[in-house]
């Protein structure tokens, strides 16, 4: 029986109450694991491959220390991305005599440039989303508008054997319940509408193929569209509540002040000009070079590990 002073698991502890210099604690607590800084650089390298140059050169000289080394027959390429060093065999067949120079080199996406191409490109599958759904709409909206009286006459014969006669097809409700208000429209009205939905299709798909590629312009445009839109969500909301609602609204609203606030848009943050000094901070090779530990005369320390935890710089 151990005595109130120690502890066979965790070593000499106090009693009740006090504390001791020396004394084990009962319990260790756990680290928390913190997210890298470049994690989206590590994503799309894993996703995509390593951003490497001078793979096939025939030599690399001490000017491409910062981007490519050679040690103990081994190439040392350095990803211009997440700035990982991977090792790699001299190539058998070089096609080229040395690596490029910065000049025609160009650098990936990285940084802060890198994490809002997700985040747009997020958005822009949003957008694709309502492309298709108002497509699909549009499509109806025609086809009900040019064959109007034989749709609605089978719809009336349907509705009717599901319902057990008639006028079964006024009991209809959900979305079945919906097509019948379609055919209260004259085909006229439906072709209105069906131009309304398709020019409002158009402009998801113009946002959509901006935001993909990163076009200031399109973030300009999808603030507009969806700030628009943001009282007719809320109205909709005051006269019946829906999960569907709430989700669309919550989805718009941060959608508007990412784009106002992260983005820079009209002004707000320093504007344009604060966010091009944001992306000339971490494209490019100043930023690499920034991302380069100092210590020899290239500008790299030897035998430091870089962002790869495994591989190390070669001397």
């Amino acid at each position: 029986m151990t005595s109130p002073e120690t502890d066979e698991r965790s070593g000499p502890v106090s009693g009740a109450g006090s504390a001791r210099p020396g004394a084990y604690p009962s319990k260790v607590p756990a680290r928390k694991k913190k997210r890298p800084q470049n994690r989206y650089e590590l994503f799309t390298c894993a996703w995509k491959g390593h951003a490497l140059v001078g793979v096939d050169a025939a030599k690399v000289t001490e000017e491409d220390a910062l981007v490519a080394r050679e040690h103990d027959g081994v190439r040392w390429y350095r990803c211009l991305r997440c700035d990982a060093w991977i090792p790699m065999p001299l190539p058998d067949a070089p096609t080229i005599s040395r690596v490029p120079t910065r000049e025609a080199i160009e650098i990936p996406a990285r940084g802060p440039a890198l994490r809002d191409r997700y985040v747009l490109r997020l958005i822009a599958l949003d957008r694709a989303i309502h492309v298709f759904i108002l497509s699909i709409l549009a499509v109806v909206l025609f086809t009900f508008a040019h064959h109007d009286a034989s749709l609605h006459h089978d719809y009336i014969n349907i509705m009717n054997e599901l319902n057990g006669g008639s006028p079964g097809e006024s009991q209809v409700r959900g979305v079945l319940g919906y097509l019948r208000k379609a055919f209260t429209y004259s085909p006229r009205r439906l072709i209105q509408l069906g131009l309304v939905v398709t020019a409002y299709a158009a402009l998801e798909a113009t946002e959509m193929v901006g935001l993909w590629f990163a076009k200031r312009w399109a973030e300009y445009l999808t603030l507009l569209a969806t700030t628009l839109l943001v009282p007719f969500e809320v109205y909709e909301i005051i006269l019946k509540v829906s999960i569907f609602k709430v989700i669309t609204l919550v989805i718009n609203v941060a959608i508007v002040i990412y784009l106002l606030l992260a983005k820079r848009l009209f002004g707000l943050r320093g504007g344009h000009k604060a966010e091009m000094a944001r992306r000339g901070e971490s494209a490019g090779w100043g930023a690499i070079e920034r991302a380069t530990p100092k210590g020899d005369g290239a500008g790299v320390e030897c035998g430091t590990a870089m962002a790869d935890p495994v591989s190390h710089l070669p001397c």
